[in-house]
């Protein structure tokens, strides 16, 4: 059984943000000060974790770094202070791949520090540093030298705990950066990818993969919906949501969508990285019938 199991997800209505702080095309600059005072000399992001390294190369060990006030971004007002207010290791993610942080920066208005976090579903206020950029579009770009900051309640950080860790690869040797990418837009129900989610707040799911990474249940009240890759939904069997968007619907934003109503041919697409189930409005119907 996998260590990443979470079978049925809740989205948070943070969950829909692109970015869950809005600290895009972050580059980690030479002007930061560490728990000790001394100047560093470089900050890098490895997988979920702030790798810290001093001007004399020793690499600052994580439980240190609480307290460390970094200065990031890029030039003049695009500068900002991040404070680390606490390390852990994920609870969800035992191997210590996945690291969460308590971050505040300074409110200029008020002059005292804030956490960059809003509450989660479980009401943790924590995220990390990923890789990359993001578009508009909501796709992952690669980067040496640009991070994001993303929220336990953002998608690209509910992704990475369920084990789709995109800096990873799979058993047999798969990069999991695609399985990452498709799970941020199923969890936004972004069919298109387009970046435009269509699902609400605090709206159940469950996930699953042909890699065992997260794996199939069944769940009371819930259907397959669709198959999804890299670039949006592979092909959509129901809507998440029919209030918020109809198959009819579906049709006229994404006119080459694949609609395949029957479960077995779209949940058997060859090219499928995630799946999911979620809540059907007919079978809770039939239920209250």
């Amino acid at each position: 059984m996998s260590a990443h199991k979470n079978r049925l997800v809740h989205i948070s209505r943070h969950a829909l943000l692109a970015i869950a702080v809005a600290i895009s095309s972050m580059a980690a600059v030479p002007l930061a000060q560490a728990g000790t005072g001394q100047a560093i000399g470089s900050i890098s992001v490895v997988g979920t974790r702030f790798e810290v390294t001093m001007e004399d190369g020793r690499i600052v060990a994580q439980e240190d770094l609480v307290g460390a006030v970094l200065t990031i971004g890029g030039d003049g007002q695009n500068r900002m202070p991040l404070r680390i207010d606490a390390v852990e290791i994920d609870p969800r993610n035992p191997d210590g791949g996945v690291m969460l942080y308590t971050m505040s920066t300074r409110d200029p208005a008020s002059d005292t520090w804030r956490n960059i976090c809003e509450p989660d579903i479980e009401g943790r206020r924590m995220g990390f540093p990923l890789a990359g950029t993001w578009t508009q579009d909501g796709r992952h770009l690669p980067s040496d030298t640009a991070f994001s900051i993303t929220c336990t309640g953002g998608a690209q950080a509910k992704c990475v705990r369920f084990g789709y860790r995109p800096w990873e690869t799979s058993s047999d040797g798969t990069s999991l950066w695609d399985h990452h990418q498709a799970c941020t837009r199923m969890i936004r129900a972004d069919y298109c990818g387009d970046g435009v989610g269509h699902t609400r707040n605090g709206t159940p799911i469950v996930i699953y993969d042909r890699k065992g990474i997260q794996q199939d249940e069944t769940a009371p009240d819930m259907s397959f919906e669709a198959a999804w890759g890299a670039d949006g939904a592979l092909c959509v069997s129901r809507t998440r949501i029919p209030d918020v968007l109809t198959m009819e619907g579906l049709a006229a934003i994404c006119p080459d969508m694949r609609q395949q109503p029957q479960t077995a041919a779209c949940e058997s697409h060859t090219g499928a990285l995630i799946l999911n189930r979620s809540i059907d409005p007919q079978t809770v119907h039939s239920a209250a019938e």
